[in-house]
């Protein structure tokens, strides 16, 4: 869940941005969005020496941001060696002013004195700006990878290879659905005092996996996790039925079936983030070929909460894994054009609206 955030000044942006990456940026330039004195979508640009591929990526950035309907756009540098972001600076402001955005002057930070005028960088402490993220338990990683070896651990190759040999010769069709929902209904229980993940069996964990192959199935799993992004109505009755008592735990299920609203991830945001962390662990326990669905999963529930960073890393990974992962595609070129699924959805009542086509 990404709070709203009105820092008073670029210097304040400046100590904002990592918050609102989850991540210290390095060397880089970030591009904020402005809709007044809030802040809305946030990009971040590895630093290009050339005129031309600066050229380049500054019109696509710039196009994404115009399209989600900003008013102006501040630039932020993050700098090692004084000048490496000009090249990508003088583009982005170019590209902004023929797209018709305001450009805030730019602000560098380099070696923890913002420039021009060389102060210090504001502690964390001194911008309310910072103070809501801090709330929401938002604490930066100290870099991209960083983040990403915490979103995406290290596969625990000894459990992986019991549970790889116990999917062998697993067949969906002769599971017992009951069982199937009880081990779902295990994994995505939103409580802290839920059994952690890793007691499952090798042969729970299997079926888990082997469920997420199944098209009908998965995208059940997705429409009740984040509520706008199928039709659970599109999907066969007895399917659906098993994905809401599957995933019934989840607060945010109980609503969408009783009210005319969609549900708000803002609204449970422990519970979001528990599910979250739980389908991680998943992921952690199989082999990695049988991952990339649990990956989507993930990021479907990041993008749903508002975290475009989370949920890319995941695609990417379940891009990795399988390279032919059609809704990891989807969801991959989606997100880079600054789309939400959900912005429609969440505004009235649920009418049947297919947010994303189904995809294998």
């Amino acid at each position: 869940m990404t709070p709203t955030a009105s820092p008073r000044d670029p210097a304040e942006l400046a100590v904002l941005v990592p918050y609102q990456l989850g991540y210290h940026p390095g060397p880089s330039l970030v591009l904020t969005a402005l809709h007044g004195r809030r802040v809305g979508m946030v990009q971040r640009l590895d630093l290009l020496p050339d005129a031309a591929a600066c050229e380049q990526v500054a019109a696509h950035c710039v196009a994404v941001l115009a399209h989600s309907g900003a008013q102006g756009l501040a630039v932020t540098a993050f700098e090692e060696d004084e000048g490496g972001s000009r090249p990508l600076r003088t583009a982005v402001t170019s590209a902004a002013l023929v797209a018709g955005l305001h450009v805030t002057p730019h602000l560098v930070v380099r070696e923890g004195r913002t420039w021009p005028g060389g102060r210090e960088l504001p502690q964390p402490h001194e911008v309310p700006a910072v103070a809501p993220f801090v709330l929401a338990g938002v604490s930066p990683w100290p870099s991209r990878q960083a983040l990403v070896d915490g979103v995406v651990p290290p596969t625990d190759e000894v459990r992986a290879d019991r549970v790889a040999a116990a999917a062998e010769g697993l067949d969906l069709a002769h599971v017992d659905e009951d069982e199937l929902v009880d081990v779902w209904a295990r994994v995505l229980d939103p409580r802290r005092t839920a059994e952690p993940v890793a007691v499952l069996t090798d042969a729970e964990l299997a079926l888990l996996a082997i469920s997420l192959l199944d098209i009908p199935w998965r995208d059940g799993l997705l429409a009740m996790l984040a509520p706008g992004f199928f039709d659970l109505d599109a999907l066969p009755p007895h399917i659906a039925t098993l994905v809401i008592d599957a995933a019934g735990d989840c607060p945010w299920v109980d609503l969408w079936e009783e009210g005319d609203e969609w549900p708000r991830p803002q609204e449970w945001p422990e519970e979001v983030l528990l599910v979250r962390e739980r389908l991680v662990e998943v992921g952690r326990l199989l082999p990695p070929p049988l991952t990339a669905a649990v990956h989507v999963a993930v990021a479907q529930l990041a993008w749903w909460a508002g975290d475009g960073t989370i949920a890319g890393i995941c695609l990417e990974r379940a891009l990795e894994v399988d390279p032919d992962h059609r809704l990891a595609d989807l969801m991959s070129r989606l997100l880079v054009t600054g789309a939400h699924p959900w912005s429609d959805a969440v505004a009235g009542p649920h009418d049947g609206r297919v947010s994303i086509p189904r995809a294998s």
